[in-house]
């Protein structure tokens, strides 16, 4: 790279008065170009002007040429993407933003390091660095309106570096191999530099020679990422199935879920029902009794005896909380209280007749009674006892009229 370096300033920014400060080599992210390279240059003449100039290889030959330069005022931002992980990627932002891929993390670091030093030196911090790492942020240059620029740019820019122990040792190693390092330093700095640039120009060859691999490379990346595309339009119609299925699993629990509340619903209902039914269904044959059954017989009072404990136990059922809030109950309850009123009143009716029946039986036979105690009338009198005969079937009218009212009350306190 040192001898691109020299080469570049020899040939393209000498004869414009400029001094190269620090070079990267650059390709544009995501796409299928040649390398370039990124200079950061200063004029020699007052005023100072700081570029950024974009220097191509010629395609016809083995010279570079200037295609592009930017003004470092017109810079805005500058984004090395990570201040932690190593990237060669990074941003310049123009009147448009710039991607670029560095050959190395190293070579972008230290362009970015000299942006950085000639934004402090003659922009006066106008440029944002993000992403940076703060150890190439080192501490500000003093401005410089009132130092000479001729002599003095190169000293603030690249600072003098201490060699390392591995460095030192192999300075030692080259020296003692060459005759001439001691006493002609010239010539030995003369044939570093010789071998230096054969070393670039077998890094560039190498470069250049690598393009196709590079090419097909990215020939490779453009149709992995198209396959990349394929493999997320299948997994987002797989997503959406899933989705779909999703939704209709969660239809099918919700339903799942209101069958059994509606199961367990009509469970309840009908517990309730078969309650209602079986202790307030009074049988068709009891109501028939009720309504018409024949109190004259034997089998007729029994059936009607049944039929009114029947509905004695239908009306006095313990009704659960609600049950009265129900229709059907209330008409239950109003149609086994006209039962009872209509089965009270043919009851009464009935016992009237009876009673009436049997008073005037009753009535005969003590008219008879009397008639045959009547002859002779002292001496029947006096033998059984009764002084009158009249007042004797008085006396008996008036008992079997007495005992009749109180049957009469005592079912109407039954039934009502």
């Amino acid at each position: 790279m040192t001898a691109i370096k020299h080469a570049l300033q020899r040939d393209i920014f000498t004869p414009n008065d400029e001094r190269l400060l620090s070079i990267v080599n650059v390709c544009k992210a995501g796409k299928k170009k040649k390398n370039c390279f990124l200079c950061a240059t200063v004029t020699t003449e007052r005023p100072v002007q700081v570029k950024v100039v974009k220097v191509k290889k010629s395609d016809k030959g083995d010279f570079y040429k200037r295609q592009i330069a930017w003004a470092l005022r017109d810079l805005a931002v500058v984004d090395a993407k990570d201040a932690i992980k190593e990237n060669p990627e990074f941003d310049l932002h123009f009147e448009k933003i710039y991607k670029w891929v560095a050959s190395s993390t190293a070579e972008k670091n230290a362009f970015i390091s000299c942006i950085w030093k000639l934004n402090q030196r003659y922009l006066r911090k106008k440029i944002d660095f993000v992403n940076v790492s703060s150890q190439l942020l080192e501490e500000s240059v003093p401005s410089g309106e009132n130092q000479s620029v001729t002599g003095g740019d190169e000293e603030a820019v690249d600072e003098y570096q201490e060699l390392n122990a591995r460095e030192e040792q192999d300075i030692e190693i080259m020296m003692e191999g060459c005759e001439c390092a001691i006493s002609n330093a010239e010539a030995f700095a003369e044939r570093l530099s010789r071998e230096l640039q054969v070393l670039d120009g077998a890094n560039i060859q190498s470069i250049m020679a690598s393009e196709k691999q590079v090419n097909i490379l990215m020939k490779l990346l453009d149709e992995a990422l198209k396959e990349v595309d394929q493999i997320e339009l299948k997994l987002s119609s797989y997503e959406e199935m899933l989705q779909s299925v999703k939704e209709q699993m969660d239809q099918i629990s919700e339903s799942n879920h209101l069958i059994h509340l509606s199961n367990t619903n009509n469970v309840k209902l009908l517990s309730e029902i078969e309650f209602l039914v079986n202790h307030m269904d009074l049988a068709k044959g009891h109501i028939k009794a009720l309504q018409e059954g024949d109190l004259a017989s034997s089998r007729g009072i029994e059936a009607c005896t049944n039929a009114a404990d029947a509905l004695l136990q239908c009306m006095n059922v313990a009704l659960r909380p609600g049950h009265d809030m129900l229709l059907a109950v209330r008409q239950q309850q109003q149609r086994f209280s006209d039962l009872r009123e209509h089965f009270a009143r043919r009851l009464a009716s009935h016992l009237n007749n009876v009673f009436v029946q049997q008073f005037t039986q009753a009535l005969l036979q003590l008219y008879n009674r009397s008639y045959f105690l009547s002859v002779p009338a002292s001496k029947t009198s006096s033998h059984f006892g009764i002084a009158d005969p009249e007042h004797a079937i008085c006396d008996g009218t008036f008992m079997l009229i007495l005992l009749h009212n109180c049957i009469y009350i005592n079912l109407k306190y039954i039934f009502i």
